[in-house]
């Protein structure tokens, strides 16, 4: 994975800084917290230092563990589009009605 760029290296880096403080605030060791996401502590060492080879999936329960599970949902979740919500009503089939009419 040496040819991440440095904006990724960088935000993984911030990432990795966050949670630090975040474990330190809840006043876990790195024995501890790793345990409660599954890993050891050398390779969640590394997810602090914001080594880009640890899984997506670890990253994940960490922030579940740290009641941050929703800033994933806000990240990756489609945006709203309001113009195309309002051309997918406006083509959608209208119901007939039950008034037709009779023998005129």
């Amino acid at each position: 994975m040496n040819n991440i760029n440095g904006d990724i290296k960088s935000l993984l880096k911030k990432l990795g800084d966050r949670l630090k403080r975040a474990r330190l605030a809840r006043n876990e060791s790195q024995d501890v917290f790793a345990a409660r996401i599954g890993l050891t502590r050398q390779s969640y060492s590394k997810m602090e230092k914001g080594v880009a080879s640890i899984s997506i999936g670890y990253w994940l329960a960490a922030s579940d563990i740290l009641d941050r599970l929703q800033t994933w949902h806000e990240v990756l979740g489609e945006k709203e589009d309001l113009f195309e919500q309002f051309e997918q009503k406006r083509l959608k089939r209208k119901r007939a009605s039950g008034k037709r009419g009779r023998g005129k």
